[in-house]
């Protein structure tokens, strides 16, 4: 299985996770926005990491669905976007416990600039039967201007008793204090703006190496 997708379009369909380990598949967009559909299924004692490092200019939605199929598969998203001019941006992530002892992460991390408007929705759904599942959900959006929109709405979709499900949910703009301090320090207002913003951005690098790496940290260096 390739694991690395750069820039795809359309719709990438039932990319099926089956080996036991954990398996690394990776989504980087640099080039215009458009609509994407990515269903992912994880079969039994089978792992994968996910991550989506969105830098790509324009209007699109980015529809992610896992399916944890069988006991004991689980899987982690982590995504990175950055929402800046006329922007507009969704990223739609759920993810289906099927089956019992399940396990599933989703992590959302964004910056909304200029007159953008940047949503993070999905839900994480237990069926009944999926006892033992563990689900975790966040949400978190920086807002840098008063014009910008931003949405985080996770949703939790539970039908079993013995599982352990939580999510969180944070729009706001930059924190007073870490300016105030970093401005204390000698920085001028852009650069501790631009400093606290890497902080939420940069993480995504770790998931990838190479030219596509070089391609993230240069995206995030010109966009804030």
């Amino acid at each position: 299985m390739n694991s690395l997708f750069v820039d795809p379009k359309g719709q990438l369909d039932d990319i099926i996770i089956e080996n036991e380990g954990t398996s690394p598949l990776l989504f980087a967009f640099f080039e215009d926005a458009c609509d994407r559909d990515i269903r992912i299924r994880v079969k039994g004692n089978a792992s994968v990491k996910i991550a989506l490092a969105d830098f790509s200019r324009g209007n699109g939605e980015t529809r992610v669905s896992i399916d944890l199929d069988e006991p004991g598969a689980s899987a982690e998203f982590h995504a990175a976007v950055l929402s800046s001019g006329d922007d507009r941006k969704t990223v739609l992530a759920n993810c289906f416990h099927h089956a019992h002892h399940t396990d599933g992460l989703i992590e959302n991390y964004g910056i909304a600039e200029g007159n953008s408007r940047l949503s993070f929705l999905g839900k994480s759904d237990i069926s009944k039967g999926a006892y033992g599942s563990k689900t975790r959900q966040s949400a978190k959006i920086i807002v840098f201007d008063e014009h910008c929109v931003a949405q985080a709405s996770p949703i939790l979709c539970i039908d079993e008793n013995d599982v352990q499900a939580s999510h969180a949910a944070v729009v706001g703009k930059l924190n007073e204090e870490h300016i105030y301090y970093l401005l204390s320090r000698g920085l001028s207002l852009a650069d501790a703006r631009r400093l606290i913003s890497l902080g939420y951005l940069k993480p995504i690098e770790s998931f990838f190496e190479g030219e596509t790496r070089n391609r993230i940290e240069e995206a995030i260096e010109r966009g804030i």
